[in-house]
């Protein structure tokens, strides 16, 4: 259990939590709803702690529980985490990140979030170097500039790509505005679609008709709608670049240059193992994806379908699938 103690009546400290300790600590996982995604999210965080000491059904107890894709259901969901005494909270997708902000009351408890793409949009933290006095924690933003450096490798010659996403979703918009800087830099033409509805994802995917290829990022509206995008984008014929690697495994996407979720995971663990030792989380870092942690699939089966060769230069890449 977390313990604080008053400093010079100005500043609340968190008294550290051992791996050592005589009573298991308590670690509370709010998560969005049950996805391949999340899960080894999950999977990376518990391994790292594990790593770090902090062992499962030894001397640390998880309590999970999700909203199921249903924002109504948050606070529920945290009052069931809660009523367990967490020493620490980890809060994956923006949205649950942004509900524990008022649904945590107790300030004593850190909280810690992964797959947040930007904390600073999301009101999370008040800025890249370091958390704010709730939150710290890994985002899974990927490096754009890095993935269109990949795309124009697998696609020699393409000249344009397009997006979907929610406007009304913080993650997205900030995806969508990085997207465009990094096509300027990439000097490649960029289309962005909105759409505010899943009801509305097969018809607006047709205005990306003869675009050079779709780059699916981790919109939880988009991801939530990937078989209809899937199937008019191989309609049209059109690439499918994706920020994860799933899709490629089910023949929804061509290629992938990634960020591993077990690897965002892991990072939430490091911030975590800090935290539980006391140090506070405005003074933690917030964690971006490292190198090491892409991970770069491309399908032999689904190029194939496309009528499209891949380059020569990816022989011997250890990458190919299928």
């Amino acid at each position: 259990m977390v313990g604080v103690a008053a400093v010079a009546g100005l500043f609340t400290v968190m008294a550290p939590v051992s791996a050592q300790g005589s009573q298991p600590v308590t670690i509370g996982i709010a998560n969005l709803g049950p996805h391949p995604s999340l899960t080894r999210t999950m999977v990376g965080f518990k391994a790292e702690m594990a790593r770090e000491g902090y062992v499962e059904g030894k001397n640390v107890n998880y309590v999970y529980s999700d909203a199921n894709f249903t924002q109504a259901l948050m606070p529920q969901m945290f009052s069931q985490i809660l009523s367990k005494d967490p020493a620490l909270i980890l809060t994956l997708t923006t949205s649950v990140s942004e509900v524990a902000l008022s649904a945590v009351a107790d300030h004593h408890i850190p909280l810690v979030f992964a797959e947040v793409t930007d904390p600073v949009a999301a009101g999370l933290t008040p800025g890249w170097t370091h958390g704010s006095d709730r939150f710290a924690g890994a985002s899974d933003l990927q490096d754009f500039d890095a993935v269109l450096v990949f795309a124009k490798k697998l696609l020699p010659g393409v000249k344009s790509f397009g997006v979907l996403y929610n406007p009304g979703e913080a993650d997205d918009v900030a995806t969508t505005r990085a997207l465009q800087e990094a096509a300027k830099r990439a000097g490649l033409e960029f289309r962005p679609v909105s759409v505010d509805s899943v009801n509305d994802i097969t018809q607006r995917a047709q205005l990306l008709n003869g675009i050079g290829f779709i780059y699916i990022t981790g919109s939880n509206l988009v991801q939530s709608a990937i078989p209809a995008v899937a199937a008019a984008m191989q309609r049209m014929k059109v690439p499918v670049i994706s920020s994860e690697t799933e899709l490629i495994k089910k023949d929804m996407a061509d290629a992938s240059y990634a960020v591993s979720f077990e690897s965002v995971g892991a990072n939430a663990a490091r911030v975590a193992v800090r935290a539980l030792k006391g140090e506070p989380t405005s003074t933690l870092p917030v964690m971006k994806p490292a190198k090491s942690d892409y991970v770069t699939s491309i399908s032999r089966g689904q190029f194939a379908k496309l009528g499209l060769t891949i380059p020569k230069s990816f022989e011997g890449c250890g990458c190919l699938i299928n």
